[in-house]
């Protein structure tokens, strides 16, 4: 949250203005149904904003604040979805249907689910001494060349 705070301080009223159309534009339906609102053109964008296309299109493309407050406006709208999706992800649980693929992705976009994985491994050399180490590697060294020389 406060990062997003630090970003809208860098940015003009117009800017923020975009940058919440465009967040929210990706998840309004591309063939609404009559009296639906339907994704905005960058032209409708642009002058609810009070701007120019040319404008939008360099802040889209040139304006790294611009593009990460309109990225966290974006997530935070897709991860306003998951009351949604977890009663989904009940449902189909219960029923035994479907993939659950989509549902662990939208889990893990939303840091809800982390693959982890432990690696452990035995040191063989545990409890020696650097130098013993040392002297080791030199005996191994010394006995390969010797095997080179036969």
């Amino acid at each position: 949250m406060r990062d997003m705070k630090k970003l809208e301080a860098r940015l003009t009223r117009e800017q923020i203005t975009a940058a919440q159309l465009l967040a929210v534009n990706q998840f309004l339906p591309k063939n609404p149904q009559p009296g639906e609102q339907g994704r905005y053109t960058y032209d409708q964008i642009a002058e609810q904003a009070g701007i120019t296309v040319r404008q939008l299109y360099n802040w889209r493309h040139y304006d790294e604040n611009f593009v990460k407050y309109v990225g966290h406006l974006a997530s935070n709208a897709f991860l306003s979805h998951l009351p949604d999706i977890m009663e989904k992800h009940l449902d189909m649980t219960l029923k035994g249907q479907g993939s659950m693929k989509g549902i662990e992705l939208f889990y893990k976009f939303g840091g809800l689910l982390i693959d982890r994985q432990e690696v452990k491994t035995e040191d063989a050399n545990a409890g020696q001494s650097l130098d013993e180490r040392l002297a080791r590697l030199k005996e191994r060294a010394q006995s390969a060349e010797s095997e080179d020389d036969e």
